[in-house]
């Protein structure tokens, strides 16, 4: 059943305040509500938010969680990310064990949390913090299946005092195609964000089209806007090959045998001020890694600083280069696929 998905969430979580826990439980089971989950995976999904906010609060005393609704191939499901610049787990195997604790409590957290959900990652360094990935589909052997298909993670936020996001992100999946798209409406707040999901929208009409075809349809439907920079990559996989449009300042890349390769974007906003819209090619290997992000996510990331990282589930990759890489002054969007 298609579902309309409501936006990413972000809750700050710290020692000094024991309510933040209750309040990303309740904010994660009404996203769960809203995107169909049952009863029983709702009540799985609470726990598992209970236990990562008592972590990082525990542990690192403060840091964020950020939920995630996606949908693929009918399945809804939530990413879990609970984030934190802590002093890192010395021995992330040992810490999954029940029993096992280094702030005196019950040590069932993370074993907890490893056992109810469909996948779950952890990257921590000592003295650089933690980031811990889960992601719960909704109950059924075909959800688990199709959510461990699902390789891509996205966090797309406001920036903070804002519920409007003025970034946008959509993605559609064919036999041999996958076609992706990140919009980020000029400034921020609810003009930002009608002009991104207006670009979305025309995203949504002609996701069959090519990359160039796509921009310029929506360059005259952004016109009554006040525009938007965006990207879109195409990804044929039997043809190896990745098309690439954009027009503004969201940053594609491709990272492949250890090296990351930028792609090109036109100068501009669209649907207002561009020059010609050009594709470019790009060629696609097995394993590769799309990254797509709006500049809330600063240019200067380095996959080769974060040993083994790249090897990783791509929602964990995004929620590390959210945490050291997000400008905190604009909204943010990364979105990483290997599917």
């Amino acid at each position: 059943m298609e579902v309309t998905l409501p936006g990413s969430v972000v809750v700050p979580i710290t020692a000094a305040d024991a309510s933040q826990t209750g309040h990303a439980r309740r904010r994660a089971l009404a996203l769960a509500n809203a995107i169909g989950f049952s009863e029983l995976r709702q009540g799985q999904l609470g726990i598992i938010v209970t236990e990562a906010a008592g972590n990082i609060a525990a542990h690192a005393g403060r840091g964020e969680l950020v939920l995630c609704p996606w949908q693929f191939e009918n399945v809804a499901g939530m990413d879990v990310l609970a984030i934190d610049s802590g002093t890192g787990i010395a021995d992330v195997g040992r810490s999954l064990e029940d029993g096992f604790s280094t702030a005196g409590t019950l040590g069932q957290g993370l074993g907890a949390i490893s056992r109810l959900a469909t996948a779950f990652q952890i990257y921590s360094v000592p003295g650089h913090g933690t980031v811990l990935f889960a992601r719960i589909a909704n109950e059924s052997q075909s959800a688990a299946r199709i959510a461990a298909d699902y390789a891509l993670g996205v966090v797309c936020l406001p920036i903070t005092g804002e519920t409007a996001c003025g970034d946008a992100w959509d993605a559609a999946h064919t036999p041999g195609r996958s076609i992706y798209i990140v919009a980020d409406g000029l400034g921020h707040g609810p003009a930002a964000a009608e002009a991104s999901q207006e670009a979305i929208r025309i995203f949504r009409e002609t996701s069959h089209l090519t990359p160039e075809r796509i921009l310029a349809d929506a360059h005259g439907a952004l016109a009554k806007t006040r525009g938007a920079a965006v990207s879109i990559a195409e990804v044929l996989y039997d043809k190896g090959i990745v098309n690439y449009a954009g027009v503004g300042n969201v940053a594609g890349s491709i990272y492949s045998g250890g090296q990351s390769r930028s792609m090109v974007s036109m100068n501009g906003t669209l649907g207002h001020s561009i020059g010609r819209i050009q594709s470019f090619s790009y060629p696609w290997e097995k394993n590769s890694a799309l990254l797509l992000h709006s500049d809330g996510i600063a240019t200067r990331w380095s996959m080769e600083q974060y040993p083994g990282l790249a090897s990783r589930h791509p929602a964990l990759i995004a929620g590390v280069l959210y945490r050291d890489y997000c400008r905190k002054r604009d909204d943010a969007t990364i979105l990483i696929s290997r599917i």
